[in-house]
């Protein structure tokens, strides 16, 4: 068994030792911190993937690290130090399912803004890019759900909310962002996710911390959006890995629910006017933008595989689809409307923003409504 890798004893990072060399002096490749090696190397290829295994022993482990990390002298000069190259071990998925996957990764990796960064700037729920807020990921030492470790930390200080939080560039986002207390370095360190102001932590994520006695250990996260997940893996550089490989046959095999992206709030609010048929598959959902954006799902067009349905607080229509449906883009009260005319039925008037109009039109073509548009 050839020894290769050995841990930093400053910041945790795995180096590279190239072939040959022991019992002198080198350089973290990362903080930069000069320790000495051993004549024997302590930790192994073998035995750093063993500690990315959930049924390796905790206590060998721990024997493994503290090999690795007794002091060393100190050296008198600087001749004849080699520089260690960190290895960047990739992101491991422990398990996928359809309601999401969970992810371990070296805690040192936290150390790292560009990997704390790597969460999609858009809603971790419902994937909106308007109205988000930064949330700080809690890395506690089980597996909580977001919202409940979230509960206990007052006025909201792992947060950031406002007009252009969403703008901000990676520095000035993790100056702003609060450290987390009450958890072990580095997962105090704010790492970002995003919410829109429909849609709450509540399921969709959880993060988890195994620390060692010198501070080192591994995360686990758990995103409960497929496509989440999968945009946080390429940000963080995972794109070749068999993780990636899994989440993005996962993601094709099955067709992903449209409605299930929606926000609670908004399903809640839809099921008020809107029931299923037998056999009828949820299409798509666009609001009335002439209600306020915290009163979504009170009116506004969904399509179905079997409907086209109108709904506002004093009105109701729906058509099946297969009748033809037309759609005049008009000025009316000093906004962009639709007006919508069916065989039965005439509606007047649907405020639709220009996101809504491009929903609607897949929307239309998916359900092979036919449309005509002037």
């Amino acid at each position: 068994m050839r020894l290769r890798q050995v841990l930093c004893p400053s910041c945790g990072t795995i180096l590279e030792v190239p072939p040959g060399k022991a019992d002198c002096f080198v350089r973290c490749g990362k903080c930069h911190t000069r320790f000495r090696l051993p004549k024997r190397i302590a930790v192994t290829d073998d035995a750093v993937t063993d500690w990315l295994s959930e049924e390796h022993d905790e206590e060998a482990k721990e024997h493994a690290v503290a090999a690795a990390l007794r002091p060393h002298e100190e050296a008198a000069s600087g001749t004849g130090t080699f520089v260690l190259p960190a290895v960047h071990e990739p992101i491991r998925l422990v398990k996928s399912d359809a309601s999401g996957v969970l992810l371990e990764f070296a805690a040192s990796r936290l150390t790292d803004p560009a990997f704390r960064c790597c969460m999609p700037r858009k809603c971790l729920r419902c994937g909106g890019q308007s109205n988000l807020g930064a949330h700080a990921i809690i890395y506690s030492t089980t597996l909580v759900d977001e919202s409940s470790l979230e509960a206990e930390h007052s006025d909201g200080a792992l947060s950031l909310k406002g007009p252009g939080i969403a703008d901000l560039s990676d520095e000035e986002l993790l100056n702003r962002m609060p450290k987390v207390p009450n958890v072990p370095p580095p997962a105090n360190l704010p790492m970002p996710y995003w919410l829109c102001d429909m849609c709450t932590s509540r399921d969709i994520l959880s993060g988890q911390i195994r620390m060692t006695t010198q501070g080192l250990g591994l995360c686990r996260l758990w995103i409960g959006n497929l496509r989440r997940a999968e945009e946080f893996l390429v940000a963080a550089g995972g794109k070749d890995t068999a993780a990636y490989t899994e989440i993005h046959r996962r993601i094709h095999a099955m067709a992903e629910n449209p409605w299930s992206s929606l926000p609670p709030v908004v399903q809640n609010r839809l099921q008020q006017w809107f029931r299923p048929q037998n056999g009828e598959h949820f299409i798509a959902y666009v609001a009335d933008r002439d209600r306020a954006r915290s009163e979504q799902g009170l009116a506004g067009i969904v399509v179905t595989s079997k409907r086209l349905i109108c709904h506002t607080l004093s009105r109701h229509k729906e058509t099946a689809a297969t009748d033809k449906v037309e759609f005049d883009e008009v000025l009316a009260y000093g906004k962009q409307c639709l007006l919508i005319r069916c065989p039965a039925w005439e509606f007047k008037y649907m405020t639709v923003d220009r996101e809504g109009l491009a929903i609607l039109r897949h929307a239309l073509t998916k359900a092979k409504i036919p449309a005509a548009w002037h």
